[in-house]
């Protein structure tokens, strides 16, 4: 097969190139003999069983037995409730460490947490270690030591009850306690041989609305347990909702207001319901505003309404703020209604 000159020439520039970009590779790449080498020789740390609050620490050892650096080029723990340190760099022939802490304060029962480790060597490029234990409460709170009160409207009162129970038998007291939120109430009721006691937290009819995250430090006498800690979370709404909580009327032109009064960009409204109805009843809407049209309709009889609100021409230019106040069988709402008009 013949071959003419321009076909031979791209045929050695081809092949000119493909020898460079290998010798290049062979550059950057170490020969397979002098590697690093990275030998684990434990990837799991078991430490039993532990009492809470304790920590878990382990060093995991990492030996070279390449012949080139091994580099450790990141460590990552799993959660937050590990902390490590380790060499960054190990010789060939050397042995270096991972070493690795678990705060046990936050779990109990069986616990295992993983470090994901990435290091220069291709073969160990990415691996895991992990630590793990059963963590045994000496002071056991059931049934959990967080409860939630979940949803709740105001003019509610729920309560949870946590018991706590000596599990070797040693009795204590609780000898104060402490409360983030004030608004809480709380019982604290000892049994007669000192080994258990009932602590119950009330939720009262007038927790103000918003997030409820209440923590509770109790300090003890039991040896072992200085302190304990009970948490209770929710949340407290408004029986009644309201939406929007204002309103506003943007830029409109005057011209325009007057030349289409039914546009729908001159109309908005405002839901309310009773969450807990039906018991609501609208007696009447009134705005303050004299070119602010109102009108009330029932989408569920004694539960959910929507108000209307129109602006009707004619008007004049320039800012207006008024309100819209909407009289019920159970409390007045007001509504501030802003815009402009240019």
């Amino acid at each position: 097969m013949k071959v003419d000159a321009r076909t031979l020439s791209r045929i050695i520039v081809t092949a000119g190139l493909c020898a460079m970009g290998a010798w290049a590779w062979s550059q950057q790449t170490p020969p397979g003999d002098i590697l690093p080498k990275c030998v684990v020789k434990e990837t799991m740390f078991d430490a039993g069983t532990i009492v809470k609050g304790d920590l878990i620490k382990h060093d995991f050892s990492l030996e070279n037995q390449g012949k080139a650096v091994l580099e450790i080029t990141g460590v990552k723990p799993g959660c937050g409730c590990t902390v490590t340190q380790y060499d960054p760099k190990i010789e060939p022939g050397k042995t270096g460490k991972i070493s690795a802490t678990v705060s046990t304060s936050g779990f109990s029962g069986p616990i295992q947490k993983f470090i994901t480790v990435t290091t220069n060597d291709p073969l160990m490029a990415t691996f895991q270690l992990s630590l793990k234990a059963n963590v045994h409460a000496i002071l056991s709170v059931g049934p959990s030591e967080n409860q939630q009160f979940g949803l709740v409207f105001k003019g509610q009162s729920l309560q949870k009850e946590f018991t706590i129970t000596s599990e070797d038998g040693a009795p204590f007291q609780i000898k104060s306690v402490q409360a983030d939120d004030p608004a809480l109430k709380f019982d604290l009721a000892p049994a007669p041989d000192n080994k258990s006691a009932l602590f119950k937290v009330t939720l009262p009819a007038d927790h103000p609305i918003g997030p409820v995250t209440g923590r509770f430090t109790l300090a003890t006498t039991h040896p072992k347990v200085p302190s304990l800690a009970i948490s209770v979370y929710g949340t407290v709404r408004d029986v009644f909702t309201l939406a929007p909580a204002a309103v506003h009327f943007a830029g409109l032109s005057k011209a325009w207001v007057e030349e289409h009064p039914e546009d729908i960009s001159l109309k908005k409204s405002i839901a309310l319901s009773d969450e807990q109805g039906p018991e609501l009843e609208i007696k009447s809407a009134r705005s303050t505003l004299p070119n602010l049209e109102v009108e009330v309709k029932e989408l569920e009889p004694r539960k959910r309404y929507s108000v209307e609100l129109r602006i009707k021409p004619p008007v004049k230019a320039g800012d207006f703020s008024g309100e819209v106040a909407i009289l019920t069988n159970l409390r007045t709402f007001t509504v501030p209604v802003t815009g402009s008009i240019f």
